[in-house]
């Protein structure tokens, strides 16, 4: 009982302490087994949640609650496959259970299988009509890989159709993130302009839970800055080991201490102990703020530290930054490209950008005021290749083969980039396209399954490897004969890794930021005879570098 109350009441430490020492007296009482679980998975402990919950599941195998939190631990510990097993497990004991088909749905989504996603979800709709989760949830699902640019324009009207229907009812959140618990992150591999969306489905959080747009004590009573040092919030997951960490950390670490005092905002548990340029970074700045997953709980925590400026570096990548994002914690707040689309929410201020990397049109783009720079707006440590040694064979590639690596994401992979990469493997018989696999294995079998039907000549000439990581990731680079950028959406913190290997990346300027990075680091350059117009020009330049080792050079 005394543990209850403490998990109630968002103390889950607490909570857990108070669980292991009941369940030192009773190790086999299954309600304090899966307590304990459920406050290991909300304090960013999975793994710890899996041992218990699989413990509890030896005693009562067919315990539908268990098997369901066991599911959410899994799906944490980004274990997806494993998770819909026991997802749908809990649902054959349950199969009318609107949870266990929304949290079902949502790792069907992750693993791509969208189809039987949309099936789940319809099922849940019916069953719970008024639950705007489960509306929201449905209305944003997407594919991870699509397979036409047809099914692009489908699913997209079937967006703003499902937006269509929960604009005309009236609904009520609590709490967003535990509810919907996801962003619209894939909506900007579509390739479209998303800002109207975005603001859609901002107003729709707004009108549901009022209580997202909290205003902070400070931003009423005092919204002017007057101190000697401007205190600078910084509000992110992804500082450490991550791209969004080698892309930001040299801009925060560039700042003068005299003008700035800097709060590092980090959501979710402390990773300081495992990852040394989190903790590095952790000791540069003025203040270290851990804020936890519980939404009311991480917005108390960055509110009472009054900053002035409140900089987002990513919101959208995840949930518990795009929904505090919502609220007024600075009197100015803005946002810059770690996700390079429009948030569509009104208390972000500005969108921080750079002129070089944006297209003419580029306020038409943004819900937020657009900030642009002149210059490089970042500060880049790059990797260290000279200690690598590399060779094709233990990659089991041909050494007498061309190598155009693009090492994007595969939802990075729009079908408009099939033909392109159709015209390399026609234009060049010697041509080898590697790519690597997604972060779930069925991405790349989805991807294959398009080259398929798209033209047999991408399955016999891509080869698609295991995910890379580290050093493993860099020799691929070294091995390269040129590197191809995705259009529509490009590459950024693998085009600076590839640029300091000695690497050309060829790209493709898009219509929005978010396919401009590439291009904009060569006007940067001055090399601006490296950015092709047109995909027959980008063809070309692949062709022409990849076979031409003194043009190359």
């Amino acid at each position: 009982r005394e543990a209850l109350k403490y998990q109630q009441n968002g103390q889950l430490d607490v909570a857990a302490k108070f669980y292991k020492l009941f369940l030192s007296a009773a190790p086999n009482q299954t309600d304090a087994l899966n307590n304990l679980g459920v406050c290991l998975i909300e304090l960013d402990r999975p793994y710890e949640a899996i041992s218990i919950l699989s413990d509890a599941l030896e005693h009562n195998a067919l315990d539908p609650e268990l098997l369901n939190n066991l599911g959410n631990a899994l799906q944490k510990s980004m274990q997806i496959e494993e998770a819909v097993a026991k997802f749908e497990l809990a649902l054959k004991i349950q199969p009318n259970n609107v949870t266990i088909l929304l949290n079902l749905s949502k790792n069907l989504l992750r693993l791509g299988d969208y189809y039987k996603a949309l099936e789940h979800l319809k099922k849940a709709r019916n069953l719970d009509p008024t639950n705007l989760g489960v509306a929201l949830v449905d209305s944003l699902a997407l594919p991870i890989i699509y397979k036409s640019q047809e099914e692009i324009v489908t699913v997209r009207k079937r967006l703003e159709s499902k937006l269509d229907e929960i604009e005309r009812r009236t609904w009520k959140i609590l709490d967003p993130i535990s509810t919907v618990g996801q962003t619209n992150y894939f909506l900007a591999y579509q390739g479209s302009n998303d800002k109207e969306i975005q603001k859609r489905i901002a107003e729709i959080y707004l009108k549901s839970c009022p209580d997202l747009g909290f205003v902070a004590d400070h931003c009423v009573s005092n919204p002017k800055i007057k101190k000697k040092r401007v205190k600078i919030g910084f509000v992110s997951t992804y500082l450490g080991n991550h791209t969004i960490g080698k892309l930001f950390r040299g801009l925060i670490k560039g700042l003068d201490l005299k003008k700035f005092e800097i709060i590092l905002f980090h959501l979710g548990s402390d990773l300081r102990a495992k990852d040394e340029d989190l903790d590095a970074l952790s000791s540069y700045v003025d203040d270290f703020a851990l804020v936890p997953s519980q939404y009311s709980k991480g917005r108390e925590i960055i509110a009472n530290y009054e900053v002035d400026i409140l900089y987002y570096m990513d919101i959208g990548m995840e949930p518990l930054g795009y929904f505090l994002a919502f609220s007024r914690l600075a009197p100015i707040q803005c946002v810059t490209w770690g996700h390079p689309v429009t948030t569509g929410i009104p208390n972000i201020d500005y969108f921080i950008s750079w002129k070089i990397n944006e297209p003419h049109d580029a306020k038409s783009h943004y819900s937020e005021e657009l900030i642009l720079f002149k210059g490089f707006s970042t500060y880049y440590s790059p990797p260290d290749y000279e200690s690598l040694e590399y060779d094709r064979g233990e990659f089991g590639l041909n050494a007498d083969e061309n190598l155009y690596v693009c090492p994007q994401s595969l939802f990075k992979f729009h079908p408009s980039f099939d033909p392109i990469l159709v015209d390399i493997l026609y234009s060049d018989d010697r041509a080898r396209i590697i790519i690597l696999d997604g972060q779930q294995k069925n991405w790349g079998q989805l991807l294959k399954n398009r080259f398929s039907l798209f033209d047999p000549a991408l399955t016999n000439r891509i080869t698609i490897l295991p995910r890379l990581g580290g050093t493993d990731y860099l020799r691929l680079m070294k091995l390269a004969d040129v590197i191809l950028d995705t259009p529509v959406f490009c590459g950024g913190n693998s085009t600076l890794e590839a640029l300091a290997a000695g690497k050309i990346v060829v790209t493709l300027p898009g219509n929005f930021m978010r396919g401009r990075l590439t291009s904009g680091i060569y006007i940067q350059l001055g090399l601006e005879d490296l950015i092709p117009n047109s995909p027959e020009a980008y063809v070309k330049l692949a062709v022409l570098l990849a076979t031409d080792a003194n043009e190359r050079a």
